[in-house]
């Protein structure tokens, strides 16, 4: 499965330099300038990392912790000498490396293939079909199917919320335990970013999101998902 990175620069000689280095880390290169453009991408398809050589500081934060919250992927930001608040906070919203520059772009490789190495899952797209009370969730195109709603593509972190949930249907989960299904012991997960997959989920599959039959809330516990006796 082709596994690429995504890239966002201004800049057409440090673009070619990210190009090269995503290629010797192993991925395919997407090269970006919008940064709209990226989050779309990022939302909809599979990315492995995103790099952000973004020159507008002010951006970079809001940025981040936007991609943190709707990809799987890893984030490296790479930008002009930064305050170390400035720089303690792109790590907090969800970056994984950020680097100054002048940067090495030798180090930069190494430093790219020892994430990815760290990273390294079960292609979700091995994954089988699940199909829990009329509901069917397709790992291979991020798809959810339900008779009334009918097809719906998801993001990456939705799919993940989904697929644990419908996985243990029947069985409450805390929010703590979902935390660590969808993003991993150490992760970027919190209780927000929960409710508000469980909302987007809600929107998709239920009839009426106000009052959902799927995704049940457990108060002052987590979710469940409906499963008949």
């Amino acid at each position: 499965m082709i596994q690429e990175a995504l890239l966002l620069t201004l800049n057409a000689d440090e673009g070619a330099v990210l190009r090269l280095v995503s290629q010797r880390a192993g991925l395919v290169p997407r090269l970006f300038t919008d940064p709209t453009a990226l989050t779309v991408t990022a939302r909809q398809e599979t990315a492995r990392a995103i790099l952000l050589a973004y020159p507008r500081r002010e951006a970079l934060l809001p940025l981040v912790r936007q991609l943190s919250e709707e990809s799987e992927a890893l984030l490296i930001v790479i930008g002009d000498p930064l305050p170390e608040n400035d720089w303690a906070a792109l790590l907090d919203a969800g970056a994984d490396l950020v680097i100054c520059r002048p940067f090495s772009s030798r180090l930069l490789i190494a430093q790219l293939r020892a994430l990815l190495r760290r990273t390294s899952t079960i292609p979700v797209h091995a994954l089988p079909v699940l199909a829990v009370e009329g509901i069917s969730l397709d790992p291979a195109n991020y798809t959810v199917t339900t008779e009334e709603q009918g097809t719906h593509r998801l993001t990456q972190l939705e799919f993940r919320l989904l697929y644990v949930l419908m996985n243990h249907a029947g069985q409450t989960l805390s929010v703590e335990q979902i935390i660590e299904h969808v993003w991993g012991f150490g992760g970027r997960g919190s209780r927000d970013l929960v409710r508000g997959l469980i909302k987007r989920l809600r929107s998709k599959i239920e009839t009426n999101p106000n009052q959902p039959q799927r995704i049940l809330t457990v108060r002052g516990v987590g979710y469940r998902f409906y499963r008949s006796m």
